[in-house]
């Protein structure tokens, strides 16, 4: 594990490649052309189909820096040019993941795309990008967990962001610290890693087509029963993960947030069930 992928010099210059940024880099470009590819396969008009999600991507981000501002509103009080800093810092995901899917059916809407099979279609996506974000996060060393006896515990090298928090926090007292004794933490970005995977290889299965081309599912139970699982994912994560210094939401915020949120997901569920499904798959304008 290291925050550093790769350092080379060039023209008398040495350059750093991060593994934070440079995996969230890949996560933003691989997740739209992911997307756009599946849903070319499913029959969609992929060009369109790949500006919807190029454009609800460029939402997402900003609505996890908004998102952000609440969790941890301190952060930018002290210093307000965070709030525009162009960094791959300072995002919470589901703010991202909200106004992305409400940009996006916004968007399929004014070009007459078919909202449900363009959100079963953007599952690979989100499934890349999430692996490459939460990969970069694991070597990083930042979105750790709490300290854990259990076998798969990660101990992160002196100089990381966990060695610095238990240190500052009097976890291991200063020999112990200073001498390089880390405790183990949940890899909780690894965590969410495998539940990226499990629901998004459940997703898929559930959009497959029988040999005479009509849905296993009506469109849209894919997309969510992924978000349905990453969101239950994540609120047991959160009781694992250690909170961060900078972090000046309330206790309450996430445990509510999500379950909230599930419950949403869940009737949007049970309607799409009900739907009836259809006889053939419907090939749409390329």
């Amino acid at each position: 594990m290291s925050p550093v992928l790769l350092r080379f010099t060039l023209g008398g210059t040495e350059h750093v490649l991060r593994a934070y940024s440079t995996f969230y880099a890949l996560a933003w470009v691989a997740a739209p052309l992911v997307g756009a590819w599946f849903a070319h396969q499913r029959g969609l008009a992929w060009r369109r189909v790949l500006a919807v999600f190029a454009l609800a991507l460029a939402v997402g981000v900003i609505g996890a820096r908004v998102l952000d501002l609440f969790v941890a509103w301190r952060f930018y009080a002290e210093e307000p040019s965070r709030i525009w800093a162009a960094s791959f810092a300072g995002y919470s995901l589901y703010g991202g993941l909200v106004a992305a899917t409400l940009a996006g059916v916004a968007l399929a809407r004014a070009w007459r795309l078919p909202v449900w099979e363009l959100a079963d279609a953007a599952v690979p996506g989100l499934l890349v990008g999430q692996v490459l974000m939460r990969t970069g996060c694991f070597l990083n060393g930042c979105c750790y967990g709490l300290p854990t006896d259990l076998p798969w515990g990660v101990r992160y090298p002196v100089g990381s962001p966990v060695w610095l928090s238990q240190f500052t926090s009097g976890t291991r007292g200063l020999l112990q610290s200073f001498a390089g004794t880390v405790d183990p933490v949940h890899p909780t970005q690894l965590y969410e890693v495998g539940g990226a995977v499990l629901f998004g290889l459940l997703a898929v299965w559930l959009m497959r087509r029988r040999p005479d081309g009509t849905r296993a599912t009506p469109a849209g139970v894919g997309f969510l029963a992924y978000a349905l699982g990453f969101t239950l994912v994540r609120l047991g994560n959160h009781f694992l993960r250690a909170r961060q210094p900078v972090v000046t939401a309330p206790e309450w915020f996430y445990p509510v947030f999500y379950p909230v949120l599930a419950l949403v997901i869940v009737a949007l569920l049970c309607f799409r069930l009900r739907r009836p499904r259809p006889t053939r798959s419907r090939a749409r304008a390329r």
